[in-house]
């Protein structure tokens, strides 16, 4: 099995400490160790054969923390335009060399149960061959409007055929979803190039045949028409562009203690509260935050972020607007 690892993201959900300069996945958040090392780490029993998809900003970080993977295996993005063209360009790419079975897995994840991770990817990559993708759905622990969910239903071959896609639920949709045995997308995931690239081919065509000229201009050593083609490909997920669109997507339970340590409250759940109170704090300073409960208080030299729980779901707005009004503001 091949690996591609995804770690071009520079997100917002966890500043101050994650910046676009050192986004969270090149952060030691639970450990000593980053995230994308801990998610190596986790997979080299599976496979060696890894490969990071990231932007040509984070290529040295990529080297730093991955000082095992040729730097042929790393594959710079010219901008940042979402999972869909890195994914896709990738998959491009493993078709010529072989057509090998790939797991894609986001590099700013974590698991409790490292072995039950590997068993679920395993059993992907068997369904690989029964469907366009072998997508992870996480059995739900609990109602969470942060994650979107899979509705799913059994197929005669025992395999989970994925019915829908669903975004991002209020909290009574989450509830219902819950009750109704639908699983979180964790947003991983096991393909065959040839078989996947048939699909997007059928339900985003343009999007490939652009990513395939980006592929074919780099294989000429046409770097600068490369970079102008993928500048000009449009920001999109590879699920809102392909997945949610294909036939044939199947799901693999995984029960593994999964999250996407997305929010400054699964920090927190993670790492432990720092007081009695429920709060997280993360400072070299001092901090007193009498009669405050359930809030991030993250102080770093970028900035100082004091955020209820409840309200993380106004932190991206913030931060954007933050990097409006001050350009040279180190926010991601």
């Amino acid at each position: 099995m091949r690996v591609l690892l995804l770690a071009g993201g520079g997100g917002t959900r966890l500043w101050p400490l994650s910046s676009e300069d050192r986004p969270k996945q090149f952060l030691p958040l639970l450990s000593d160790k980053s995230l994308l090392a801990e998610t190596a780490e986790r997979l080299a029993p599976l496979s060696q054969d890894v490969w990071v998809a990231t932007s040509d900003r984070y290529v040295e970080l990529v080297r730093r923390e991955l000082p095992d993977v040729p730097v042929e295996r790393i594959l710079p993005e010219p901008a940042r335009r979402n999972s869909g063209p890195a994914l896709l360009a990738a998959a491009i790419r493993f078709a010529a060399e072989g057509d090998p079975v790939t797991a894609v897995v986001p590099s700013d994840q974590t698991v409790a149960d490292a072995e039950a991770f590997r068993r679920a990817l395993s059993a992907a990559a068997a369904a690989a061959d029964h469907g366009s993708a072998a997508l992870l759905g996480v059995r739900p622990t609990r109602p969470e409007t942060d994650f979107g969910y899979l509705q799913v239903r059994p197929r005669p071959d025992g395999y989970l055929a994925v019915e829908r896609f669903i975004e991002k639920p209020r909290s009574e949709q989450a509830a219902e979803y819950v009750a109704a045995g639908h699983l979180w997308n964790a947003g991983i995931f096991v393909l065959r190039p040839t078989r996947f690239l048939a699909e997007a081919r059928r339900v985003a065509g343009e999007l490939v045949r652009s990513v395939e000229r980006y592929e074919e201009a780099l294989r000429i050593s046409r770097a600068e028409e490369a970079a102008q083609i993928y500048r000009s490909l449009p920001s999109v997920s590879i699920d809102y562009a392909v997945m949610e669109k294909s036939q044939g997507v199947l799901a693999v339970p995984l029960s593994a203690g999964w999250n996407d340590v997305g929010t400054w409250r699964a920090v927190r759940d993670m790492r432990g509260a720092s007081d009695g109170a429920g709060n997280l704090i993360l400072s070299d300073a001092p901090v007193l935050a009498p009669g405050i409960r359930d809030t991030a208080i993250i102080a770093t030299a970028s900035g100082v972020l004091v955020l209820p729980f409840d309200r993380e779901g106004d932190l991206r707005e913030a931060v954007e607007k933050l990097r409006r009004e001050a350009p040279g503001a180190k926010t991601g």
